[in-house]
């Protein structure tokens, strides 16, 4: 609102679209000289019958334009029959001409077909399923079956009748395969190995940290077999 103005008082305008009077509003308050409508709706009402005008006096040109390309193609129609008239004699000239031609054509063209027939004839390929060993799976046939297979283990194992085996490591001292491991260092060289529960009772003397009667036991974990039979 303009200051030191009353809300009474506030200008006015008359809407081109509806004519009726609107006050002034605080969002117009920049463009308020360019205001001409009093809403959005008679706003876009203008638009349209805006673009409808100016689609009006584009038709009119328009239509001119094409009466003057009509009787320009009518000028040209003329002129081109008048230079295109042939005479007799040439008209069968030009016709004989062209029998001769497609017949020429097409003789080659059968020519060139048999060709083809006894070049492909020919030649005798073997199949292709002779070529590949009957050994050999396709690769997608391998990967399906695959699938099924694990699919079937894990069904077996949710059902309890599994390989007992599966998932087992080998004990490095013992290579006793088993479903828990320890893993730690049990010699000079330092390296870590995984040891059963019998092996590591010899290598830490039954603690977990080791003691002085084996120097060299350094503890460093546990394996559990997830796929073992409950």
């Amino acid at each position: 609102m303009p200051r030191g103005v009353k809300k009474e008082n506030l200008p006015t305008k008359v809407c081109v679209v509806c004519g009726r009077p609107f006050t002034w509003r605080k969002k117009w308050e920049r463009v308020w000289a360019e205001v001409t409508t009093c809403s959005k709706s008679c706003n876009r009402k203008r638009k349209i019958l805006k673009s409808r005008e100016s689609s009006c006096t584009l038709q009119e040109p328009a239509g001119d334009a094409l009466d003057a390309m009509a009787g320009g193609v009518h000028d040209i129609t003329e002129l081109i029959g008048e230079q295109a008239i042939l005479t007799e004699e040439e008209e069968v000239n030009a016709l004989t001409k062209s029998q001769s031609f497609d017949d020429e054509s097409q003789s080659s063209q059968n020519s060139s077909t048999s060709n083809d027939s006894n070049i492909i004839n020919e030649q005798q390929f073997p199949r292709l399923t002779e070529l590949i060993p009957p050994t050999i799976m396709d690769a997608k046939t391998q990967r399906k079956a695959e699938k099924k297979r694990k699919k079937a283990e894990r069904r077996a194992q949710r059902e309890g009748n599994g390989d007992p085996t599966a998932g087992q490591k080998q004990c490095t001292l013992c290579s006793k395969s088993v479903n828990l491991l320890i893993r730690c260092t049990h010699d000079e060289s330092g390296k870590w190995g995984m040891v059963c529960g019998k092996c590591w009772n010899n290598v830490s003397g039954g603690v977990v940290d080791g003691d002085d009667a084996h120097p060299h036991y350094r503890y460093g974990g546990l394996w559990k077999n997830r796929r073992a039979q409950i």
